[in-house]
């Protein structure tokens, strides 16, 4: 995927390709899980090309849009597909910027970027996309128009992924500036809200598997219920691990303190267990029965409140020997960040599941970002504050003793890489 010139109007072609590329290997991710399920279904009388159509919608449903038709809305992301696709758009997009960069000289790179790797890129995805939107036709659910440009959503974040790594080759001069103009503790700040976003989500989804493996007894019995083939159950099985990250934000809501809806009506929460009618989906047997839990169930949300200590650990070792503001400002900005990836990946993750009672599944996004947030600073500032008591306490010893040791008020050059 290397451009045959520097030009501009030559990496055109070269991007178009690479993005379709990019849909075509999304596309087939569950476009052949869906055709191998649909045909070896005993009760499916319908071809491969329904079949076709399904896994089509699918791929809509993998990049945040909704489908619709005959009486069906379907809204809700299947998180770990989701991320899957930015994974695949992040590898083959940065191939395609390695690429034409080794042929790219530095001054010219910015052009050869914005004027064609860009647009030519998400030019050949849309295309790509306008194709499989024509296939959802064959089936009875589809995307509307907007949906098909909804899709640049995946490679355009591959896109950035690649582009916002400060210091490499394929940054752009413009990315360069904005970094550089930034405070000396942002980078620390913003490594370690990224660490504090996998500990929340790992934290939510520990929970789930735990969750799982206590009811694995129901979430077998209902998935033999189906009595569907062996094709067609791998085919299922692996339809709901797609949705095990939007469980890890259930997961993560009920540690929070505002808890989650699967149906109409329902919450769970570490007030109580009310979670509604269930549907005969196999991974829902894992969610808890009609129950009011005691008070001491509310110690959950310690668990938000270590990951908060967690985050400033991190950041402070980041910058051991800067001033203490700057730590401040960067640990306070880290907790933000950390919740604000954590907010976007549950706004994605929720969503409708049908008409009726699975209508709106999912968590409530601005209580579950304040919450967090404000328990994340809580532990936070708790590490803070007896780091700082160490600090003054191992100067009180040095000026018992008649020694010195270095202040951590003293200001450090800070890594930004």
């Amino acid at each position: 995927m290397s451009a045959t010139s520097s030009s501009p109007s030559s990496a055109l072609p070269t991007a178009a390709r690479a993005g379709l590329v990019t849909a075509l290997a999304t596309w087939a991710v569950v476009v052949l899980p869906a055709l191998l399920g649909w045909v070896s279904a005993p009760e499916s009388s319908l071809g491969w090309w329904s079949g076709l159509a399904v896994g089509s919608a699918i791929w809509f449903l993998g990049h945040g849009q909704a489908v619709g038709g005959a009486g069906t809305a379907v809204s809700i992301t299947p998180l770990l597909l989701f991320l899957g696709y930015v994974v695949i758009a992040l590898r083959v997009s940065g191939r395609l910027l390695l690429g034409v960069r080794t042929r790219v000289r530095r001054a010219e790179w910015d052009a050869v970027l914005w004027r064609s790797l860009v647009p030519g890129y998400l030019l050949g995805y849309l295309l790509a996309a306008g194709v499989v939107g024509a296939l959802t036709l064959l089936g009875s659910v589809r995307p509307d128009p907007v949906g098909v440009v909804g899709t640049l959503l995946v490679p355009a974040l591959g896109l950035a992924l690649v582009l916002v790594r400060p210091g490499a080759e394929t940054t752009p001069a413009l990315l360069e500036r904005g970094v550089a103009a930034l405070p000396g503790w942002a980078p620390a700040a913003w490594r370690s809200a990224w660490r504090g976003a996998k500990l929340l989500m790992g934290a939510g989804g520990a929970l789930v598997l735990v969750s799982l493996l206590v009811s694995l007894g129901d979430v077998v019995r209902i998935q033999g219920e189906y009595d569907a083939g062996l094709v067609a159950d791998v085919v299922l099985v692996l339809a709901q691990l797609a949705f095990l990250g939007n469980a890890a934000t259930w997961g993560l809501a009920f540690l929070a303190g505002p808890g989650f809806s699967v149906a109409a009506g329902g919450l769970v929460s570490p007030a109580g267990a009310h979670p509604g009618l269930m549907p005969l989906v196999p991974v829902l047997g894992a969610l808890p029965d009609e129950a009011a839990y005691p008070g001491v169930v509310w110690g959950v949300l310690l668990v938000p409140v270590l990951v908060g200590a967690l985050v400033a650990r991190h950041a402070e070792r980041l910058l051991e020997g800067a001033a203490r503001r700057e730590r401040a400002g960067a640990v306070g900005t880290a907790c933000a960040l950390a919740v604000a990836v954590v907010a976007l990946l549950t706004m994605l993750a929720n969503g409708a599941l049908g008409l009726e009672r699975l209508r709106w599944v999912g968590v409530p996004v601005l209580p579950l970002a304040g919450w967090l947030l404000a328990e994340l600073l809580v532990g936070a500032a708790a590490w803070f504050l007896g780091d700082l008591w160490r600090e003054r306490a191992a100067a009180r010893r040095s000026r018992r003793t008649g020694t010195t040791s270095p202040s951590k008020g003293q200001r450090v050059r800070v890594d930004r890489s």
